[in-house]
């Protein structure tokens, strides 16, 4: 049985991994991480994340920014399937959690 649920498992992962989003997302990411302007900005943001985190004043900086980097077409279009995938892959998971309560209870 154990076998039969990973297969299924992997035929459900496959499906996701084949999706238009995915692949849009693979594609969307692998021109971010050629895009030097965008790259960037991006490790900016976290560095400027760590120095806010840690109280240093630079709080309008990483602001200023990020505004920058969200209004960047490239960025800002895989911000937007990154947030779509991350709703799907949300809806499957309380799916399978609601199937598995209802089962169990």
């Amino acid at each position: 049985m154990n076998k039969e649920i990973l297969k299924k498992i992997d035929e459900i992962i496959k499906l996701i991994e084949e999706s238009p989003d995915y692949q849009k997302y693979l594609k969307l990411k692998e021109e971010i991480q050629k895009n030097d302007e965008i790259m960037l900005m991006i490790n900016k943001v976290k560095v400027l994340q760590k120095d806010v985190t840690h109280h240093i004043d630079k709080e309008a900086e990483l602001n200023t920014l990020n505004n920058e980097l969200n209004n960047h077409p490239l960025y800002r279009e895989y911000q937007n399937i990154l947030s779509d995938l991350n709703n799907q892959y949300s809806i499957i998971e309380n799916s399978i959690n609601k199937y598995f309560q209802n089962k169990l209870n």
